[in-house]
């Protein structure tokens, strides 16, 4: 039995639509691409990948360090 009042994916638990989440994941998207992109070019010798790596990494911190942040400012807010 299904119970229809979960939130999803992109939801907060209130049900309301969480862009935080939605720009989360889209920038490990990005990341994972990136990280895809600097293998490639890094095989093939066309790149020495330092910068795929910067961009990489900075694209991995978007997608999981804001969520944290927010969390953390949530917690310390008083009901």
């Amino acid at each position: 039995m299904t119970d229809n009042n979960r939130p999803g994916f992109f939801e907060e638990d209130n049900g309301a639509r969480s862009e935080m989440r939605l720009m989360c994941f889209v920038s490990l998207l990005a990341a994972i691409g990136f990280g895809l992109l600097t293998i490639l070019l890094s095989a093939a010798g066309k790149s020495d990948g330092g910068n795929g790596l910067f961009i990489t990494f900075g694209f991995l911190v978007g997608a999981f360090a804001p969520k944290a942040v927010q969390k953390f400012a949530e917690q310390k807010m008083p009901d």
